[in-house]
């Protein structure tokens, strides 16, 4: 066998290793050179449940747009969760729900996230991060996560959805529990966690639903509380069931991974001082920097479909079998030195720059908009306001393969 051969076979093997459902500690601090191994050594990678696993860009991007693939996983999530309202959310939202369900659940709220909705929202949202620069300046040493990224997103979110801004570490903390048995492998305790964590959060919404249905009136731009109940009132096919696991998983996605993007932005750039240097002296236009934080980041790591046809893979990687569960990891499609160049170094003018932090096709994050105008305001207010800001201690990121985040970034002002 020659030296190359030997090389590649190595490669293979230690590529074909990788678990993602028992993934080694450096995983979560630093995922890429995992990416780097898959893409190169077994970019359709077979896990241990039998599921395949894609981690090339253009392998990713065609099966998120291919049509005929779907994401109702009601027999998987069955086995993983056991009968139970856990099992109840994660099949009832437009996240796990196929067409014509899908649209008819998207359409409800699409509204609160069209371009004009969203600019009505940008008042609010710098008001909301100056009162927040505001206290930790007066705090001096935060926790930049906890003290500050969350607060601006979790408002944002609350005020959309229609619930007390007040309310939002309770929101935070019993949304993960609902969301962390999404992760490959969990304990069953966190799956018990999780049942009586949607339980809970539907006991929390159901008097704000009750409350608007008893008005004589609902005006559907208030909220999405209000739109969905207007919706039903007029004839939608929507229980109200479906209206609070709606709102459950808009306020996780709404929150978690946008106080995600915010906080990495602002670790990633601390390590790049060319390239923090470069956004706050604006020598890049904000828009453009984004997309490559977004791309650097990709907040949401792991999403899946599964095929309802044979799909031969144009990159000429095979061929995947009707009735798999696929799935595509975007964080490792976003570092493919295939589509972007020197891709694990932020370049913050990189162009063009057809990232998939927000996924594709019919499932294409709802709340993009959102998230890109709450990021656009809050990074550089930070980087303005806060000059000083310096590291107090070590970051830690969490240990959570589906979604990527700090767990602690201790900060202050020097």
């Amino acid at each position: 066998m020659t030296a190359s051969k030997t090389i590649e076979t190595s490669l293979a093997e230690r590529a074909r290793a990788i678990n993602l459902f028992s993934p080694p500690d450096d995983y979560f601090d630093d995922p890429s050179k995992y990416f780097r191994l898959l893409r190169d050594g077994d970019p359709v990678h077979q896990q241990e449940d039998g599921s395949i696993l894609l981690t090339r860009y253009d392998d990713v991007r065609q099966i998120w747009r291919d049509l005929t693939g779907l994401v109702y996983k009601g027999e998987q999530f069955c086995k993983r969760f056991g009968e139970g309202p856990l099992l109840e959310h994660h099949t009832s939202t437009m996240l796990f729900r196929d067409n014509p369900d899908h649209d008819r659940l998207r359409n409800i709220v699409n509204p609160f996230f069209s371009q004009t909705s969203i600019q009505s929202l940008s008042a609010f949202t710098q008001e909301v991060v100056d009162r927040e620069i505001k206290k930790v300046k007066e705090m001096g040493e935060f926790d930049f996560v906890h003290d500050f990224a969350f607060r601006i997103p979790v408002a944002l979110i609350c005020k959309v959805i229609g619930v007390p801004v007040e309310d939002a570490n309770y929101i935070q903390a019993v949304g993960r529990k609902v969301l962390f048995p999404l992760n490959p492998k969990v304990p069953q305790e966190a799956i018990d966690d999780g049942h009586a964590s949607v339980t809970e959060f539907k006991s929390y919404l159901a008097p704000f639903l009750g409350e608007i249905k008893a008005r004589s009136s609902i005006d559907p731009s208030e909220s999405i509380l209000c739109a969905m109940a207007a919706a039903q009132r007029d004839g939608v096919e929507v229980s109200d069931d479906e209206i609070l696991h709606m709102c459950i998983v808009t306020l996780n996605g709404g929150h978690e991974t946008t106080t995600n993007l915010i906080s990495q932005s602002i670790h990633f750039l601390m390590e790049d001082p060319e390239s923090l240097g470069q956004l706050r002296d604006g020598e890049v236009p904000v828009a453009t920097a984004l997309e490559e934080l977004i791309r650097f980041i990709t907040p949401l790591q792991l999403q899946g479909r599964r095929t309802t046809q044979d799909v031969e893979l144009e990159s000429g990687n095979g061929t995947i079998q009707a009735g798999t569960e696929v799935v595509l990891c975007q964080a490792s499609a976003n570092r493919d030195e295939r589509v972007f160049e020197n891709p694990n170094k932020l370049n913050l003018s990189r162009r063009p720059n057809n990232h998939v932090g927000f996924g594709a096709g019919i499932h294409v994050c709802l709340g993009r908009p959102l998230a890109r105008m709450e990021a656009s305001i809050a990074i550089p207010t930070v980087l303005k306001e806060l000059p000083t800001l310096t590291r107090n201690g070590k970051a830690r990121f969490q240990r959570n393969t589906r979604f990527r985040g700090l767990e602690k970034f201790p900060v202050k002002l020097a």
